[in-house]
């Protein structure tokens, strides 16, 4: 029975027009794409994949994408695939990713403009997070963080100098500050990470965004590859454009044989 609908599918879908079938095509694409079957990246499965699941050309296929593209709902990565739009930016479960990282998995363009920089001595509470010896300095860095030219983040941090010699010497107009940190011998490998919701406030003009609209408010303490604090920051995302995603598990029941609660 599945073999002689497939059979009547392709013998309908050879006498549809080009466009018609492209339309067509393009609609359950775009009701695919609803349902959230797809990456967290909003990268779509290859072309080929998807041809063959829609069992139309390659061409087809094609169109219909170029359709939902006009239409603003996917758009085209050089040597990439395809990516829906509207995805929320944020990282994959359970993994420590940079903005520039994220950025580039799914083939977007990261431009960095730096608002503030500054070398000084650590705070009060600083000291207590990042534990400098009293001649240890931090590098304060302030930046405005954009996907294709569309401000999305403003990230404040605090780096431990005195893990990352000479970092304060370096441009961060345009860098991933993790790699910056991991080319002077402190690669971030495990953080702290925390998200609460606020409104955007004095932030609102960099992010282009009214000051009573919300952001989200991601505040990190990572640490590097021998374990000790190496860098504090407080990110604000719009609030439309972020998303983060935890895996949750159930607590195990203890050997007395209790249960959780219902």
């Amino acid at each position: 029975m599945e073999d002689l609908e497939r059979t009547t599918q392709r013998a309908t879908t050879a006498t549809v027009p080009a466009s018609l079938l492209a339309r067509a095509v393009a609609g359950r694409l775009l009701e695919y794409i609803r349902s959230q079957e797809m990456a967290p990246s909003g990268r779509l499965p290859p072309e080929r994949v998807l041809s063959e699941q829609f069992e139309v050309s390659r061409s087809t296929l094609r169109k219909a994408l170029s359709l939902l593209a006009a239409q603003g709902d996917v758009a085209p990565a050089p040597q990439s695939g395809w990516f829906v739009t509207n995805v929320p930016y944020g990282p994959p479960p359970r993994q420590l990713l940079s903005f520039t990282e994220m950025a580039r998995r799914r083939g977007l363009s990261v431009q960095t403009q730096v608002t503030h920089q500054l070398t000084r001595f650590a705070s009060h509470e600083e000291r207590q997070r990042l534990q400098p010896r009293d001649s240890d300095r931090v590098l304060e860095l302030e930046r405005v963080r954009l996907l294709e030219g569309e401000p999305i983040c403003v990230e404040r941090s605090v780096i431990a100098l005195w893990l990352t010699p000479g970092l304060d010497e370096e441009s961060f107009v345009d860098r991933s500050l993790y790699e910056l940190m991991s080319n002077h011998g402190a690669t971030p490998s495990r953080s702290d990470f925390i998200v609460s919701a606020a409104l955007a406030g004095s932030i609102a003009a960099a992010l282009g965004v009214d000051a009573s609209d919300p952001v989200l408010v991601g505040e990190e303490l990572s640490y590097n590859q021998h374990g000790a604090p190496l860098h504090l920051s407080t990110s604000n995302y719009r609030a439309s454009a972020y998303r983060f995603q935890a895996t949750l598990t159930a607590a195990r029941a203890s050997s007395r044989g209790t249960h959780p609660p219902p």
